[in-house]
């Protein structure tokens, strides 16, 4: 293990569990407050609904109101863009580095956005909405002077954001580790951990002076597999495989579908379409409307039939399809945990069908549905972890990992693109329409005061798209080796990056964050 000196120390640990715990205070208490709105919002909106079913009168001056919602909405995405669409695909450009975002407008417009879409209905959750304001609240943690800190700090404000909303905290911390930034560093880890334990602390307290459930899920009864369900669990994570392609594809061709009519389907016109066709399935089928909460716990407790759960699976697809395509702000997270808990029932019933035992079909449904969301994250860890803090359940990890990664291995095959990664391409897309990529490299040289020194390769968040090819010491005795990104960076040291970007001034100033702007950053082609 790495030994830090008492200056190290403070350059490198201090920073990390400083931020990180203010940033975790801030986003436990203001996702705490959402999580509160929420629940009255939806709460509001059953009444409402209820009321208005009692006459033809009211149900049509309902859908007036949801037009009007859908004009509103539209007028708050034209004021600010970045509350678009799931919160979650924006944080994960931002804290990469792929876009920007105007983090104050964006915080109170999406919690204004996502409140105005549980009052109508929409089938979302609160969790990506989370997510986006925890890395809203971490931006305005960090000064403008320290702002090379504030990608490391928004990461715990983002994973803060989700282990509130989830209620599940380990989760939080992979989710921000695996699924945002695809990779484990001591920094991140440590900014990260801050952040989530804090943010937790904070929201349980409060859970339990406003007597609110912390927890997302509370399910009973939950069986115990045993090695001779092997069999069944295989071909569980082979039907979840197949229901997690037919998601991905399904958003990919109707994306494809829509784009063709892009004259009449203006976004005015899909917002409006979203929020009214949300109003008939109120009145008609309300499980397939609301975040999916509900729905989760009664399919997961209760042997529903075949129609029924099949109609679940395939009117919340086509939900989820208009409303990406819609970018409605609001999360989807839930409202996917809520798909994949359909499919995994209709899997469940066939495996017990096939000779299963019937005590073990809520175990399996909420296994089933943690792979779907794994499969549909390409986060099998996070999946795992999930699983076990929803359940409490430690005796079954041998089967969730076998099923889980009975998932990832299928998808890989198949090498089916993510549906996040999906919709972080078409936000880039959008940003720099217009634009063309630019690839080059660039040499510069190390000040004494840098943000990176003594930091290793690996722990530096480098500009998007770019890698560090050489390190030139300017200390010729020390020549370490660099084994996997662990060579440290000192004074005077020369550093070549190569990357591509799309604004030269913009990843210049992000290079004079990290090396210091004493010396003149040399560009140099491929």
């Amino acid at each position: 293990m790495k030994r830090y000196n008492y200056k190290e120390y403070i350059a490198h640990i201090f920073p990390c569990i400083y931020y990180g715990i203010i940033c975790g205070a801030i986003t436990g208490a203001l996702i705490f407050l959402f999580k509160l709105c929420a629940k009255k919002a939806e709460e509001i909106s059953h009444y409402l609904y209820n009321l208005a079913s009692n006459s033809p009168l009211t149900v049509a001056l309902t859908f007036v109101v949801l037009i009007l919602c859908g004009l509103l909405m539209y007028a708050l995405h034209k004021k600010v863009p970045e509350c678009m669409g799931g919160g979650i695909p924006r944080s994960e450009g931002v804290l990469r580095g792929v876009l920007y975002f105007r983090h104050i407008p964006t915080l109170f417009a999406t919690f204004f956005g996502s409140v105005l879409s549980f009052l109508c209905g929409l089938p979302l959750g609160s969790e990506g909405p989370a997510v986006l304001m925890g890395t809203c609240v971490g931006k305005l943690c960090v000064s403008n002077k320290q702002s090379t800190w504030s990608r490391y700090v928004m990461t715990g404000g983002a994973g803060a954001g989700f282990a509130v909303a989830t209620g599940a905290p380990l989760s939080g911390i992979l989710f921000a580790l695996e699924e945002i930034h695809k990779r484990f560093t001591p920094m991140l880890v440590l900014s990260v951990s801050a952040s989530v334990i804090t943010a937790t602390y904070t929201n349980r307290g409060l859970c339990q002076m406003f007597s609110m459930d912390a927890n997302l899920l509370h399910i009973e009864n939950i069986g115990e597999y045993s090695l001779e369900h092997g069999g069944y669990l295989l071909l569980l994570g082979v039907i979840i495989a197949l229901a997690v392609g037919i998601f991905d594809a399904s958003i990919s061709i109707f994306r494809n579908i829509t784009s063709k009519f892009k004259r009449f389907l203006t976004p005015a016109v899909k917002l409006v379409a979203l929020f009214v066709l949300t109003g008939v399935l109120v009145f008609t089928f309300s499980e397939s409307v609301y975040s999916g909460h509900h729905t989760i716990i009664e399919i997961a407790s209760e042997y529903k039939p075949w129609l029924f759960l099949a109609a679940i699976f395939v009117v919340r697809l086509l939900m989820m399809l208009f409303i990406t395509d819609s970018g409605a702000t609001g999360g989807i997270f839930i409202p996917t945990l809520a798909i994949g808990c359909a499919g995994a029932a209709l899997a469940a019933k066939l495996l017990c069908n096939m000779g299963m035992p019937r005590e073990l079909f809520t175990v399996t449904v909420i296994l089933g549905m943690c792979a779907f969301i794994g499969g549909t994250l390409r986060a099998p860890l996070t999946a795992s972890v999930l699983f076990l803090e929803l359940t409490g359940e430690f005796t079954n990890l041998l089967f969730v990992a076998l099923v889980i990664f009975t998932v990832s291995f299928i998808t890989e095959i198949f090498n089916l693109t993510p549906f996040y990664d999906i919709a972080l391409e078409n936000m880039e897309h959008k940003q720099n329409h217009g634009k063309q990529p630019v690839i080059a490299c660039f040499e510069m040289r190390v000040a004494p005061d840098a943000f990176v020194v003594g930091k290793t390769v690996r722990d530096i968040m480098w500009p998007h798209s770019s890698v560090v090819i050489s390190v030139k010491r300017a200390d010729e005795s020390n020549q370490d080796m660099d084994n996997d990104g662990e060579k440290k960076l000192y004074s005077e040291d020369t550093v070549v990056v190569r990357a591509k970007f799309y604004d030269e001034d913009e990843i210049r100033n992000l290079l004079k964050g990290l090396v210091g702007d004493k010396y003149e950053i040399k560009r140099t082609e491929v």
